[in-house]
């Protein structure tokens, strides 16, 4: 890492909260030490839903699940940008969403609010913003917010079955990226 400019922490562990938190503080301490930039990659689950969306940078979170916790101090550990995206789709090969909407015993939420965001055009995005020299926190994410069971629908889904979501889970975290859109030229195009 002696030659980065910039480093770009997309790590995503859902199942180990602490293990997010550790991994974000070493990558901080270790760009830190090198002298890069660090872009870190957050999510809408920083928020819990219930003060009314689209969320911008500067509302207060307030996450509900243990991983939006963990997100959140991890975002207390980066002194660079943290930009908060929401779920990620379009990869290649399928990915754990299109996977999750083509299984005929899955069931979506259809009180769930999220902005489904490219993995590509997030991708050119992170990669635009490395010659910006921005601090703080910016929403990229899909310009279109969707139930998961609309989502699914988009992704494939044939006769999805949709209900409320549990208690407990975050309703509407759909992120406001107007800043985003006014300094990218690299564009977010929703699920079509």
């Amino acid at each position: 890492m002696e030659d980065a400019d910039v480093v770009i922490h997309t790590a995503y562990v859902q199942a180990d909260p602490d293990m997010i938190v550790r991994s974000t503080r070493n990558v901080a301490q270790a760009a830190a030490r090198a002298g890069a930039r660090l872009i870190h990659l957050s999510t809408d689950l920083v928020f819990d839903g219930e003060r009314g969306a689209p969320y911008r940078e500067e509302d207060e979170a307030r996450p509900v699940s243990a991983y939006g916790q963990a997100k959140l101090e991890a975002e207390g550990l980066v002194d660079g940008l943290v930009v908060r995206t929401s779920l990620l789709y379009g990869k290649a090969e399928p990915g754990p969403q299109e996977r999750l909407a083509l299984d005929p015993g899955a069931t979506f939420y259809e009180d769930e609010i999220r902005c489904p965001t490219r993995v590509d055009e997030l991708a050119s995005a992170l990669l635009e913003l490395t010659a910006m020299e921005l601090k703080g926190v910016l929403h990229v994410a899909g310009p279109e917010a969707l139930s998961r069971l609309e989502f699914a629908r988009r992704l494939g889904a044939v006769d999805p079955r949709g209900e409320p979501a549990p208690p407990g889970r975050a309703r509407n975290v759909a992120l406001d990226s107007s800043r985003a859109a006014s300094l990218l030229a690299a564009g977010l195009t929703g699920t079509g």
